[in-house]
């Protein structure tokens, strides 16, 4: 990790200077009427968001999202829901970005997930070899740019002239709500990383006042958008870390790779100095929020989702010693089990020289989709969360190219 100083994606390049706006040549002052966003009707066969219902059901359903920024229109973004069963598309909406939203940084920092969400179409884009750019991307927080039935994105513009940034939202029809406003304050508004919460009646957002002090806010999308207060404290040592919603009742935590437990309890996640840890969520702030973080039991674990309230997905994690099958496989983890004797969990995929990339867990935590890389062929898989089963591929041609390497994954319901 960096200390003062924020993490960037090697897939962005990294000499921009000023933020990387969604319309090519667009303003960077006031927000400006957007051109209406073209319907999925609309659009040719070949393109993402060409068929489907814009209804995305509350299960049963994968939800992937991708980005497209041309170098003469708006950029795009768009989300897709595929049937686990047959990998069919059954859903799809399609966004268009005002020319004033945010998709790279300021001054070495992320001002949104749109970052990581489009950061293998902006210029200069580097390659990184064998893995797609939306790799780098972590899916659980790029889901919270929408609200849940997907009519929303939450989005950060950016001002060159005055240095101010405001959160707002972006709906199906391109129309851009500025939730900041022009506040008629003296301070300069430096909103970021805008989250909706799972209701879709607030986006939550983080900023730092003239003192350097972090704040967790959130504004309504409802009447006058009034600024509501959640957390404030000392800034994190560490400055890549994020935002990131879950529980019930909902809270605000800053950490990284945030991945909450099916029912919203805890946390597994990197800690401000101190590493990965589970954290029960007890309040919003800076992780570990006045809980007290424990560590994970085997430190080779890379924590890649939950598959029950006790059981975490693992990847080696970097710097991680153990056997070499391990290094492209995956495993499980009961947290709560004893750390008094160390040692990784049976393997759940056949030992190969594949590289083994976990993508998203099904809601009842008995599979697993992920994507297999071999030389600079990368695709999806989807296996039973059972060492020793079989994967079987994912050969839909339009699921095979999102869930292989086109798309971030954002949630299976």
């Amino acid at each position: 990790m960096r200390f003062r100083k924020a993490l960037y994606a090697p897939t962005a390049a990294a000499a921009l200077v000023l933020p990387l706006l969604a319309g090519c040549g667009g303003s960077t002052g006031p927000a400006s009427p957007a051109a209406p966003a073209t319907s999925a009707a609309q659009d040719s066969a070949g393109k993402p968001g060409a068929s489907g219902d814009s209804a995305f059901r509350d299960r049963d359903l994968v939800i992937s999202a991708g980005c497209t920024v041309p170098a003469s229109s708006p950029a795009k973004v768009w989300v897709t829901g595929y049937e686990p069963s047959g990998w069919t598309k059954v859903a799809s909406v399609e966004f268009t970005l005002p020319a004033q939203v945010v998709l790279s940084g300021r001054d070495g920092n992320e001002l949104s997930a749109l970052y990581s969400l489009c950061a293998g179409n902006l210029p200069d884009a580097e390659s990184l070899g064998s893995t797609a750019a939306s790799d780098d991307a972590f899916g659980p927080r790029v889901r919270r740019l929408f609200d849940r039935d997907f009519t929303r994105l939450a989005v950060v513009t950016s001002d060159a002239r005055t240095g101010a940034s405001h959160v707002g939202y972006v709906d199906r029809a391109g129309k851009f709500t500025d939730l900041t406003g022009d506040g008629g304050g003296f301070a300069t508004p430096k909103e970021r990383d805008a989250l909706f919460a799972p209701d879709g009646d607030s986006v939550w957002f983080t900023y730092r006042d003239g003192a350097d002090k972090q704040h967790i806010a959130g504004r309504s999308v409802g009447g006058n958008h009034q600024l509501t207060e959640q957390w404030t404290g000392a800034r994190p040592y560490i400055d890549d870390l994020n935002l990131a919603l879950g529980g019930s009742p909902l809270r605000g935590v800053i950490g990284s790779r945030v991945y909450f437990s099916p029912d919203g309890k805890r946390v597994a996640a990197f800690v401000d100095r101190q590493g990965q840890n589970t954290v029960p969520v007890t309040a919003n702030g800076i992780l570990p929020a006045g809980a007290t973080a424990t560590r994970i039991p085997d430190s080779n674990c890379k924590p890649s989702g939950w598959v029950d309230n006790h059981t975490i997905l693992c990847a080696i994690s970097p710097g991680g010693h153990l056997p070499q099958e391990y290094e492209t496989n995956l495993w499980t983890l009961d947290v709560d089990r004893s750390p008094a004797k160390e040692e990784p969990g049976r393997l759940l995929l056949p030992v190969t020289d594949r590289k083994n990339l976990p993508v998203a867990i099904s809601p009842d935590g008995k599979r697993l989709l992920f994507r297999s890389v071999q030389g600079k062929v990368e695709q999806p898989y989807v296996t039973e969360l059972t060492p020793g089963a079989e994967p079987k591929q994912i050969t839909g041609r339009d699921a095979a190219t999102a869930l292989g390497t086109g798309d971030v994954v954002l949630e299976w319901r």
